[in-house]
C-alpha cells in the first residue's frame, strides 16, 4: 500500500520500479553478498578474540597450577606455624 508510505520512500519505491527486474536481482545480490562479508569477517574476528582468550586462560591456569604444587602450600604452612 503506497498510501501509506511516506513521500522519500514512495520515491525510492518509484526508483526501484524504474531499474528493472534485472538491475534489481544484481542490487540485491550485490547487499546480500555485503552482509554475508560483514558476517563472515566479524565471525572471524570474534573466532580469533576466542582464541586469544582460551590460549591467555589456558596460560594462566598452567602458571595457577605450577605455583600452587609447587612450594607455596608449604611456604604458607611454615609462616603460619612460625607466627
Amino acid at each position: 500500500n503506497l498510501d501509506l508510505c511516506d513521500d522519500a520512500k514512495k520515491k525510492q519505491i518509484q526508483e526501484f520500479t524504474a531499474m528493472g527486474a534485472d538491475k534489481r536481482e544484481v542490487e540485491i545480490k550485490e547487499k546480500e553478498d555485503t552482509l554475508a562479508k560483514l558476517e563472515s569477517d566479524f565471525k572471524a574476528f570474534v573466532d580469533g578474540l576466542q582464541a586469544q582468550y582460551k590460549a591467555k586462560s589456558d596460560e594462566k591456569d598452567a602458571a595457577v597450577a605450577a605455583i600452587k604444587s609447587g612450594s607455596l602450600g608449604l611456604l604458607k604452612s611454615v609462616h603460619a606455624f612460625e607466627k
